[in-house]
This record gives C-alpha cells, structure tokens and sequence, in this order.
C-alpha cells in the first residue's frame, strides 16, 4: 500500500508525544493538583485519558485519507487492514473517538462558562448532577458510532464508483478494505445527478454535531474573554497575572483544535460537495487529527503553573520553584474560572 511516509511519520509521532504527553498530565492531575480545583480536576483527568484512548485507536487505525470526485473515505492502513471483523470495528471507532473529542472539549467550554460567569450553577458538574455529562457523552458515542456504521460504510455501489482510483494510487482493491465515509451523488452518463440518501443523512448528522461543538466553543469561549476582561479592571495584579495565563491558555485550547481537527476535516467535507477532488492530499487531515491529542496536554501542563513547575523542578530547568508557586498561589474562589 502506497500511504505517503509523511502520514506514518506523522502518526506514529503523534503517538508517541501524545502518550507520553498524556500519561504525564494523567500523574500530575492526580498527584499536583490542588484539592481547591474541585471539579475541574475530574474533567482535566476525563479529558487527558480520552485523548490517550484516541492516540491509541490512531496508532491501531492508522487513517488513510482519500477524496475521489464527489466523495471521500477513511480506511484502515494499520496491520488491521485485511481483517474482516476488526478492521471495519477500528475504523468506525476512530471516526466515532473524533467526534467525541469534539463533544468533551464543547463539556470543557461549559464548565468554564459556568464557573467564570454563573459559578451558582457550578452544582451541574458535581455529584450526582454531574452525571448528565457522561451520559451525554455515551449517547453521542453510540449515536455517532451507529451513524458511521451503517449510513457511511462500505457498499457495492461505492466499491464500484471508487475501484479505479484506489488501486491506482494505492494499489490496493477496495473490496479488501475497511473504509468510512460518503458518496453524496453520482453523476449519471446523462449529466442526472443521482443523491445517495444514506451518505447525505449520515454526514448531515456529522455536521450538525460539529457545528454545535463549535458553536459552544466559540460562543462562551467569547463570553469568558468578556468577563475576564471586566474582572481585570477590578481585581489586583497577583489576580490579573492569573487571569492572563487563562486567558492565554484559553486562546490556546480554542485555536489548537480549529487548526487541527476542524478547518481539515471541513475542508475535507466540503470539497466533495463542490467537485474539487483532493485525492492523496486528503492524507494532510489524517496528520493533522495525529497530531491534535498530542498538543493538548502540553497546552494544559505549560498553562497550569502548578504542573510547569513541577515538572521543570524535575527536569533542573528552573530554580527557586517554590517562591514563584507561592507568588502565583491559586484561591479557591481564583479556580472557579479556570
């Protein structure tokens, strides 16, 4: 198989930083984090834990991209690839684990919504309120792995309309392969344009989970800049300088994933749509989704100045530790915005 050694690069880098990166923050949030972070500190630890489950099912899928004229597909290039039975559960699972991600950082925005500028309805992520959270989170997995697998797998229909293409750049019959994703028309020999209903439902659904995390994450990622611009006229410098780092990793958490996983995979959605093939190039949004869960948690660890400088002090990177933690110490009512 003829997968650009780029992507295997990128993939397997991913991998390994994102594991690493994530069973670090894992240790620190649970051994370094204060005891006033409450809350936070269980979607910290729900959030790194995804995201090491998602650079494993990355590393066991190992994605091909391909856009082929008015469709495109993912497929399993991993060892997995001619299996009959695991290949077809892996590649569903990675596309489902993608929208996941989107939906926890969407529960990431909420809770910092809630606790920067409604903190009396903080009570929503604590115990047993706290709940709906996961409970919504195993309804859009189960929705999300059902839309995938039945509306935008394999058929005789897309094998046939992407044979050629596939072994002509792959080498590879499609037939053999475990692949998601839509064909949203077909273009008959008569210029009619045929609508594949299944592929067109099933993306419908893609787009309306997408934009609603999207939705959320800008909308109250913009309300939380507001109030902590406000707060800053108000409080004092020791306050202000913390409001700054969270401000800063704010930016951060929201244009990391729009760089990484939104812009490529809307790209990829789209230009099916218009006609404009990508073909190999639809590779690029399979490096980019390898790479996102690894960028995140260094985000988390350089932003929370308790885990940098624990993990400086371990590295002999930077002295006097324990003054500068002190100077920066966190109130309990300071790590409601965080």
């Amino acid at each position: 198989m003829k997968i650009p050694i780029v992507t295997y690069l990128a993939e397997y880098i991913g991998f390994f930083v994102a594991f690493f990166a994530n069973m670090t923050l894992i240790h620190l949030i649970l051994t370094r984090t204060r005891s006033n972070f409450g809350s936070y500190k269980y979607l910290m630890l729900w959030f790194a834990a995804f995201s090491l489950w998602y650079s494993i099912i990355d590393i066991l899928t190992q994605p091909a991209m391909h856009s082929y004229l008015n469709s495109y597909i993912v497929f399993c290039a991993s060892w997995f690839k001619y299996d009959p039975v695991l290949a077809p559960i892996i590649i569903t699972s990675y596309c489902t684990s993608y929208g996941l991600t989107l939906v926890l950082l969407a529960i990431h925005f909420v809770y910092r919504y809630i606790a920067m500028i409604h903190p009396n309805q903080i009570h929503y992520f604590k115990y047993p309120k706290a709940l709906i959270w996961p409970f919504l989170f195993i309804v859009v997995a189960v929705f999300w792995w059902c839309n995938v697998y039945f509306l935008l797998g394999s058929n005789a229909t897309f094998n046939s309309y992407l044979n050629e293409t596939i072994y002509e750049n792959y080498q590879e019959r499609i037939e053999r392969l475990s692949y998601i994703g839509p064909l949203y028309f077909i273009i008959g020999s008569k210029g009619q344009i045929q609508l594949q209903w299944k592929s067109c439902l099933g993306m419908i659904n893609v787009y309306c989970i997408a934009i609603t995390t999207l939705v959320t994450i800008m909308s109250l990622g913009f309300a939380i800049y507001k109030k902590m611009q406000s707060v800053n006229d108000m409080v004092a410098e020791k306050t202000r300088a913390l409001q700054k780092q969270l401000f800063h990793a704010l930016v951060l958490q929201t244009i990391v994933p729009i760089i990484f996983m939104y812009t490529p995979t809307t790209v990829l959605f789209i230009c099916p749509i218009i006609g404009v093939e990508l073909g190999m190039i639809a590779n690029m949004t399979s490096i980019c989704l390898a790479l996102y869960p690894a960028l995140d948690p260094l985000v988390v660890m350089y932003f929370i100045r308790d885990y940098r400088t624990h993990l400086l002090k371990k590295l002999n990177l930077k002295r006097n530790v324990s003054s500068t933690t002190r100077i920066t110490s966190i109130t309990k009512n300071e790590t409601e915005i965080i």
